[in-house]
């Protein structure tokens, strides 16, 4: 069962009297799993291990013992029915078959009594009340149909009792843990994809951040370049239409400026998360790139293959601009890929010497020419170009790059030629990484 089931099942909102009716059927259907034993109308059935899995997983809140009622009419009728099948007469198949129906309503009685809260319950009382429970309604179950045939049969020992109700008791309950474990599982599995999915969006945020800031200086350029027309224009005799153009050009600027710097302020509080002073280990933040990537090729996971090789795990304070770096560069890789041979491989290499931590992303795509080299690095430029679409990337991954790493004090560099691929190689200083621990 994947995630998505989970969470259907989970969505499906039963009323306590729907659960009862639905475990009532479900018993009495697999209590036609049986073998009789010692006395007439007394089996040794299935049902036994399913029901009081049953009771504790789906009725959690029961403190009355009405799933056994309507359990165990459920089974009364059911063996019933198939007993008027059979031929037997209304009378006689009801005595013979009630004493099954007592069994469930008891079973329910007893654990309402032992066990006050289900939830959390430790598992070896579970198992102690199960087996009274069971123990205790074998016995009735058996008492009420021994008297229905007195010397058909000997009763079996108090040993022989016991020792069914403890081999059923204890697989109910491992049937509980396991489904228990499972759940768990399945709850781990499903905050730590929420989890990567948090951060990896926290980080993209985090580099777009960085050209709002940049447009914030270009933006206050503008109007200031507008006021000082405006002034010039007024010193210069100017047309009053001229003039005021210059002005409102300038007003207008300074508007959309501070408008730009509330989204600034806004985005900048809502990445502020409570594990930014966190430590995350490189080897976790390479998974959460691992999934990313994974994510981004979709159906051609099998065509580009990815490799991440790193000599030393360490503790990383900067995770999220370490991750805004990888992430772009291993992006970058793949595209290249994607325009070119679509097949092929990109490699990550994580290494530590003395004080400085390198990494180079290779990969082996139609590479990039001199000139492109040269200008990689400035805003706005781009080698991705769609000729059906005429769409043209914006250009700011490896810009946002080169940002981050100066500003963690290190330096990157391309080496590349048409047809060999691409090796971006950049250099950070440990520090500045590892919030100043070393490895």
């Amino acid at each position: 069962m994947d995630l998505s089931n989970y969470r259907v099942l989970q969505n499906l909102r039963l009323t306590p009297r729907q659960r009862q009716l639905i475990i009532g059927v479900l018993v009495a259907l697999s209590s036609q799993f049986y073998l009789t034993a010692w006395a007439r109308g007394f089996r040794i059935s299935a049902a036994a291990i399913l029901y009081p899995a049953l009771l504790v997983t789906m009725m959690r809140d029961s403190h009355r013992p009405d799933t056994g009622l309507i359990t165990g009419l459920c089974v009364l009728a059911l063996r019933t029915a198939l007993s008027l099948l059979q031929g037997a007469s209304l009378a006689d198949a009801l005595i013979t078959e009630y004493p099954g129906g007592v069994f469930y309503l008891c079973y329910d009685l007893l654990l309402c009594l032992l066990v006050r809260d289900r939830r959390t319950v430790s598992p070896l009382w579970l198992l102690a009340s199960l087996w009274v429970c069971d123990l205790a309604s074998n016995a009735l179950n058996l008492l009420l149909s021994s008297q229905l045939r007195p010397g058909e049969a000997p009763l079996p020992a108090f040993f022989s009792l016991a020792g069914l109700a403890l081999i059923r008791s204890f697989t109910a309950c491992a049937i509980l843990l396991a489904s228990q474990g499972y759940h768990q599982l399945l709850l781990r599995s499903e905050h730590e994809h929420r989890y990567h999915r948090l951060f990896l969006l926290t980080a993209n945020l985090r580099t777009e951040l960085y050209f709002l800031k940049k447009d914030s200086e270009d933006i206050e350029a503008v109007m200031s370049h507008a006021y000082r027309l405006y002034e010039r224009l007024e010193k210069a005799g100017a047309p009053e239409e001229l003039s005021s153009l210059a002005l409102a050009i300038a007003r207008e600027v300074h508007e959309v400026k501070k408008d730009n710097l509330l989204i600034i302020r806004g985005l900048e509080e809502n990445v502020a998360q409570t594990y930014d002073h966190q430590d995350m280990s490189l080897s976790d933040l390479l998974h959460i790139l691992d999934a990313s990537t994974r994510q981004f090729l979709g159906q051609q996971r099998a065509d580009i293959r990815l490799e991440y090789r790193y000599q030393q795990d360490f503790p990383v304070r900067e995770h999220y601009r370490l991750l805004s770096i990888l992430k772009n560069l291993v992006t970058n890789a793949v595209e290249a890929i994607q325009a070119g041979p679509r097949r092929g491989l990109v490699s990550l290499n994580v290494r530590v010497e003395g004080e400085q931590l390198y990494f180079t992303v290779a990969d082996d795509g139609p590479g990039i020419s001199p000139r492109a080299c040269r200008l990689l690095f400035q805003v706005g430029y781009s080698t991705k170009f769609d000729a059906d679409t005429g769409n043209i990337n914006r250009g700011v991954g490896l810009p946002a790059v080169r940002f981050i790493v100066e500003e963690l004090g290190g330096s990157i560099q391309v080496d590349s030629q048409p047809g060999r691929g691409a090796v971006f190689s950049v250099c950070l200083p440990m520090r500045s990484v590892s919030g100043g621990e070393l490895p």
